[in-house]
């Protein structure tokens, strides 16, 4: 997009001073709101008579713009005086656009094959700007970002979101899972579960059966089969200790009975 300038000295300029009273904010808002089109259609300040029309300006408005010095008369219309003074030309706007496509498309080839950050240029990530003739087409001041970059940088700047699969028909533990296991879950039985853990997975239908990570799903169940085992265990020990106790009892019954007979 390009900008319509304004110096912010403009409110007290001798040529606005000079547009009478009665005129001034009529003739002040035509002005900006050509500008605002010059800009937008790159006329190079160029104004036709129908826009005026279009607009509903007063007649008086661009007359007193004329009278001041703002604007000058044309065959059709009107135009800005000294436009390119203040304001990029239409080949300023046409050459920084032509630049930035070039620039895109730079960088889409260029993140084909992208190299590791460590590994890259400042260059291969972000877009260079390039300075133009009219010290800045897009930007008002310089110094300033854009506040609205067009939907082909924002577009190709915005890394690719990764996206929920089904599980991987070639799914295996990995050297780095076998570590992890070992210290996470070291009594796990690694084979069984994740035997079990792939046939649930291809088994399963509909929207949950698709992760980001398989590799963190795999964790969560080989813990989650380690603290079912941890459960089984306890159970079991606590059955042992009752029938211990059952069989004690017993014992001692009996014992009592043959006493007493």
């Amino acid at each position: 997009m390009a900008w319509f300038k304004v110096d912010d000295g403009f409110h007290s300029s001798r040529k606005v001073l000079r547009i009478p009273k009665r005129v001034r904010f009529a003739a002040i808002g035509l002005w900006s709101i050509a500008g605002s089109w010059s800009a937008d259609q790159l006329t190079d300040g160029h104004i036709p008579n129908y826009m005026i029309a279009e607009w509903g300006a007063p007649p008086a408005a661009p007359q007193a713009l004329v009278d001041s010095g703002l604007w000058e008369r044309t065959q059709d219309g009107f135009a800005f005086y000294n436009w390119h003074e203040y304001q990029p030309s239409k080949q300023d706007v046409d050459a920084e656009r032509a630049a930035s496509r070039e620039r895109m498309r730079d960088l889409r080839a260029k993140r084909k094959n992208r190299k590791p950050l460590e590994q890259a240029e400042v260059g291969d990530v972000f877009g260079r700007t390039v300075p133009n003739g009219s010290e800045s087409v897009r930007n008002p001041d310089p110094t300033r970002p854009d506040p609205t970059p067009n939907k082909e940088e924002a577009d190709a700047s915005s890394a690719p979101r990764k996206r929920a699969a089904r599980i991987s028909e070639d799914f295996h533990v990995t050297p780095e899972m076998k570590l992890w296991a070992s210290q996470k879950a070291p009594n796990a039985d690694l084979g069984t579960e994740t035997e079990k853990f792939i046939n649930y997975w291809v088994a399963k239908s509909g929207k949950d059966a698709t992760k980001l990570d398989w590799t963190a799903t795999w964790r969560n169940w080989i813990l989650n089969a380690k603290s079912s085992q941890g459960r089984q265990d306890h159970s079991s020990r606590g059955i042992a200790k009752g029938m211990a106790m059952l069989q004690a009892y017993d014992a001692q019954q009996t014992q009592q009975f043959q006493l007493e007979t």
